[in-house]
């Protein structure tokens, strides 16, 4: 199984807080973005894969294509995963994928999300997701929009 280091979850997906403050601070060597969305418009996912900065290996995966990838012998690679949806999340952990740190960046306003924190909404399932992850075997949750802030 892949060396997953940290598995966020933000509406934005790759963008300057994960280049600029994440990656560094994880040491992460491999990106990987799991969105089906991305994976099927050519335009999204070459605008993602030339995004990433060099010398990192990145990845648009579609959610079943990402856990066949994420199963797979691996050697020490320092892997962040990158989701738009806490279902994600929670299909990866259902299907054994271990994810130690899974840290809930930005998640925007939408007419079914209420807002918990400044950058934070969540709808009612969404919130119930969150509660079920939180309750995982080996599984901690945190909300850290950048590596210098507070672990709420």
């Amino acid at each position: 199984m892949k060396n997953i280091v940290m598995a966020r979850i933000d509406d934005r997906l790759l963008h300057g807080q994960v280049v600029v403050s994440w990656i560094p601070f994880l040491k992460a060597e491999e990106i990987i973005v799991i969105d089906d969305e991305s994976f099927n418009d050519e335009f999204m996912k070459e605008l993602i894969l030339t995004s990433a900065p060099e010398g990192i290996k990145i990845h648009v995966f579609s959610l079943e294509q990402s856990i066949n990838y994420l199963k797979e012998p691996s050697g020490s690679e320092r892997v962040l995963i990158l989701v738009n949806k806490i279902s994600c999340i929670k299909e990866l952990l259902d299907n054994q994928i271990q994810i130690n740190i899974v840290n809930l960046g930005g998640l925007g306003h939408s007419n079914e999300r209420k807002r918990y924190l400044n950058f934070i909404h969540l709808s009612d399932d969404e919130l119930s997701l969150l509660k079920n992850i939180e309750k995982m075997p080996n599984c901690n949750l945190e909300i850290q929009m950048i590596p210098n802030d507070r672990k709420l």
